[in-house]
């Protein structure tokens, strides 16, 4: 920003909110150009005669009829003409600084702007098919202002003051960009001859977290097949239903989640052989959060049957801006690598046969390896393996409820239980169970030998039950129960215990884990893990361990128990 227009800020800002601010000081940046293009007369005209010329109030309806408002933009705009006029300050200058002030007011306005990094990566992902290109959604006219095309752009947003501060944009940079107020999902007002208009392609940034009620969407053109609580899969099909490639950012959780309606999405978009590419971005790249976000590219017309997934959120993506706000970097390794057939550090390329056998996960870790996963690789290669729920029985627990007229007492742990070597060391909930409950409870009573996998929260906590625990003990439903099956070769609770608790254990852990907000591992990719197999007498080495492991705790026990009578033993001594 330059410092002259960052000193005019500071002197007007004052008290206004960062929405309105930002309002008023587009408003202005409009009524200097429609000045000095000679389609309003400021000097000859009253405040409230420009505001209804019509060259001005199709840009600003709003009427200022607050005097410290009204006097607000008559010297704010003073000021800007006067610094056009002299040439220090120039239109482009004007329409960042309008970006600036939505970028830096907050999740309040922080929508409203994308960053400059993710626009390029999406307008050059529509790789030059821009002959005709829509652009939805919140600042949607950002990515088509970035086109460099002669043909039509098309906006629709629903955000009033999104399309005001993108006429702005358009007069201040000589722009074409056709912006329309309207829902796009709701309300669509782009109709062509037999159904939506069509569109050489489409890039977005919907806004996230948008959820539509079962009743809530009114559709008479046929775009969702799929019923979805999340917007992801409404946003996408209507993106589809206009355009035949189709580059759209989106959650990380969309990518992995597998609700019935995002999934039949993900499926249907594969099977179709329309999935070209999945790039998944660092986290606090975004004003308006600090999640991180992917790139999903859509093309209807593919001719390979490959999907290239992308795993662009290491620091080798990252320029730090600050303490939590990171710069997409290298934005052309990213772009190359979309087109790139080879496999590297960063990308992998795979078949359709490949997703559906990950449940048409689309999370470019789950095909991605790291230096990590490749050394895991490794090291599960010199073994015999087989899935965990080949070998083990794993039962997902359920919350059971404390009825103070219960019949039936249990005692339940949770993480807070668990000891540094996985036993159930703390006191544990007393619980009361009533008689309608008791059946489930029984069901997840914890035996020895049991392996408890923490599945919520801190997501590969492990616990090892020993021979003596009371049989009315529960697990909490952070957990799920891994229980060997009887004639098992090749391992034991105490192995199995072993591996998840080591360094590739824990290996394994990480890259299964899901959510954005709470890390979850779902059964079947807790199923699916590969389990180390181990020959007979190698066997015999962990039973050798688990005897050594607990001699130490028990040593680890006398001696904090001796600390912490020494700290106390002072009293004696000094009475």
């Amino acid at each position: 920003m330059k410092q002259q227009l960052h000193t005019l800020i500071q002197s007007f800002h004052g008290s206004y909110e960062p929405l309105l601010f930002n309002e008023l000081f587009a408003a202005c940046c409009a009524w200097v150009k429609l000045e000095r293009n000679g389609e309003i007369d400021g000097q000859n005209q009253t405040l409230e005669e420009v505001f209804r010329n019509p060259s001005f109030s199709s840009f600003y309806q709003k009427s200022l009829t607050d005097e410290k408002l009204a006097s607000t933009v008559e010297r704010l705009t003073s000021s800007m003409q006067e610094l056009v006029g002299a040439g220090v300050v120039t239109y482009q200058d004007l329409s960042e600084t309008i970006t600036h002030l939505c970028q830096s007011a907050g999740r309040q306005v922080g929508a409203l702007s994308h960053p400059q990094e993710l626009l390029d990566l999406g307008v050059q992902l529509l790789e030059g098919q821009v002959t005709s290109v829509y652009c939805p959604f919140n600042a949607g006219y950002q990515f088509g202002q970035n086109v460099q095309s002669g043909g039509e752009i098309v906006c629709e947003t629903m955000n009033m003051t999104d399309a005001f501060l993108g006429q702005v944009h358009n007069l201040l940079l000589d722009k074409s960009v056709d912006i329309i107020a309207t829902d796009p999902i709701k309300t669509p007002k782009l109709i062509g001859e037999g159904g939506l208009k069509q569109f050489s392609s489409a890039v977005a940034m919907p806004p996230f977290g948008v959820k539509y009620g079962k009743d809530e969407v009114h559709d008479i053109w046929g775009r969702f097949p799929e019923k979805s609580l999340m917007g992801d899969v409404y946003h996408l099909r209507h993106m589809l239903a206009h355009a035949d490639l189709v580059v759209c950012y989106v959650t990380n959780g969309f990518l992995f989640r597998t609700a019935a309606g995002e999934k039949h999405f993900k499926q249907d978009i594969v099977e179709k052989n329309w999935l070209k590419a999945v790039i998944s971005l660092p986290g606090n790249l975004l004003t308006d959060t600090s999640i991180p976000v992917s790139v999903v590219v859509i093309d209807k017309n593919k001719t390979d049957d490959q999907i290239t997934f992308i795993d662009a959120s290491s620091d080798h993506f990252i320029e730090k801006l600050g303490r939590v706000k990171n710069k997409l970097s290298d934005v052309e390794q990213v772009l190359k690598l979309v087109n790139s057939e080879e496999t590297t550090v960063f990308s992998k390329r795979c078949s359709v046969r490949d997703v559906e056998e990950m449940d048409f996960n689309w999370s470019p870790n789950r095909y991605v390896q790291s230096e990590e996963e490749a050394e895991l690789s490794s090291f599960l290669s010199q073994f015999k393996t087989a899935k965990l729920s080949d070998v083990a029985d794993i039962v997902r627990l359920q919350a059971i409820k404390h009825d103070e007229n219960g019949t039936e007492t249990f005692i339940e742990h949770n993480l807070t239980s668990l000891n540094a070597i996985g036993q159930l060391a703390g006191e544990g909930k007393k619980l009361q169970v009533s008689s309608k409950d008791i059946n489930k409870a029984k069901k997840q009573q914890v035996k020895p030998h049991d392996v408890l996998v923490s599945c919520r929260g801190a997501v590969g906590r492990i616990a090892l039950i020993d021979e003596n625990v009371p049989t009315n003990t529960l697990a909490s439903q952070a957990f799920a129960i891994v229980r060997i099956k009887p004639h098992v070769e090749g391992i034991t609770s105490l192995s199995l215990y072993q591996y998840l608790v080591s360094y590739y254990g824990q290996l394994q852990f990480s890259g299964l884990v899901t959510g954005t907000t709470a890390q979850m591992l779902n059964a079947k990719d807790l199923g699916d893990m590969p389990i180390p197999l181990f020959e007979h007498e190698k066997l015999e080495v962990f039973d050798s361990i688990r005897a050594k492991t607990l001699d130490y705790q028990q040593q680890l026990n006398k001696i904090e128990s001796a600390m912490k009578q020494l700290s106390s033993s002072w009293i004696d001594q000094v009475q």
